[in-house]
């Protein structure tokens, strides 16, 4: 036995983030089944709650997301960390396919503004490490990349504000374009900013990479 029922949210929505998709909770599609315990042998009642989302933009509208429960979303606050963002990316990027645009930083940050979410910018920082006010014009990202058993070129950033993962690159050099593609996109996702992107690391063997990237931060 299997019942349904639909309850619908008011305005303001949550905005959530479903596997890397933006969207507006606008329902829940409260689903009540009966199941046998094979351990007890007794029947029991389960919930699922099923997100309701309205993707906008002349898009997918009152669409169920059957095999998720609410619990396995996330909650989007109105202004999100760095390290949020960084995750989102990630998720966002997890084909790893710098042709699906959709998936790019700047196209991530248009649609978030368009549902109200703003990312929290990082600030400088005094010399006892204390936040200042002054916005970070100088954004260090911690950058390993080479080639793995297959032979196949990846990168892996550490977690901060921006996300440069990537993984199946051919070569060397299309791993080094697909990083600065990336740094571009940031660029963009922040008009309203001047800054620029560096990358590090305490790893000797990264430093030619690292040289190359960062002689020209804006190229």
């Amino acid at each position: 036995m299997i019942q349904t029922h639909l309850m619908k949210l008011d305005a303001p929505y949550p905005v959530l983030n479903i596997d890397g998709q933006i969207v507006r909770h606008v329902a829940t599609l409260i689903e009540v089944r009966e199941v046998y315990d094979k351990k007890t042998g007794e029947s029991k009642i389960k919930t699922i709650s099923h997100p309701v989302v309205d993707f906008g933009d002349n898009r997918y509208s009152g669409l169920v997301y059957e095999d998720k429960d609410l619990e396995e979303c996330d909650v989007l606050q109105p202004m999100l960390s760095g390290v949020d963002f960084h995750l989102m990316v990630h998720d966002a990027q997890r084909m790893f396919n710098p042709m699906v645009m959709s998936q790019k930083p700047e196209h991530l940050v248009k649609r978030l503004r368009k549902l109200g979410i703003d990312v929290k910018w990082p600030m400088k920082k005094d010399a006892d490490g204390y936040e200042t006010n002054e916005p970070e014009d100088r954004i260090e990202v911690g950058l390993s990349l080479g080639q793995s058993s297959n032979g196949l070129w990846a990168a892996e950033s550490s977690i901060g504000e921006f996300c440069f993962d990537a993984k199946g690159m051919e070569s060397e050099q299309k791993l080094l374009q697909y990083i600065r593609d990336m740094r571009s996109s940031y660029y963009k996702a922040f008009p309203e900013r001047k800054f620029d992107i560096i990358f590090r690391s305490n790893d000797p063997e990264m430093k030619r990479y690292l040289d190359e990237l960062n002689a020209n931060p804006h190229l």
